[in-house]
């Protein structure tokens, strides 16, 4: 009895957690007085995150992860004919909100940002 609950305790965490990743993230952030606006459609499955982010550059595939409540994920991008990676690193907050920050490599820069998910229609 005790390894069934124990069983069905960790399934519904998983599924928490796909709750609370999986969907539309609205972006936005600073990255040296440039604004970042971003949509970002994740999924969540095996604590791998995976989507495509949308923004004044293009679309890109996303890659991360989900430790705990702490949820990093990178994607391309382009300025001005240079490659870049935006690698967001954040923690989700009891109101299911996203907050961290952003790092832009090669051109080693970072500033900050908030996500907020898109409530499904009911």
């Amino acid at each position: 009895m005790k390894l069934l609950a124990l069983a069905f305790f960790s399934v519904t965490a998983i599924f928490a957690a796909d709750d609370l990743v999986t969907g539309t993230w609205n972006i936005d952030g600073d990255v040296q007085g440039n604004p970042v606006k971003e949509v970002c459609s994740l999924t969540l499955a095996d604590a791998k995150v995976t989507g495509s982010c949308k923004g004044d550059q293009g679309a890109f595939d996303v890659t991360g992860e989900l430790t705990g409540m702490k949820l990093v994920f990178r994607h391309g991008g382009e300025y001005q004919g240079d490659k870049l990676t935006l690698t967001y690193s954040g923690t989700i907050d009891d109101m299911g909100v996203l907050k961290g920050t952003l790092d832009v490599q090669p051109m080693d820069v970072s500033g900050d940002f908030t996500a907020k998910r898109d409530q499904p229609a009911k």
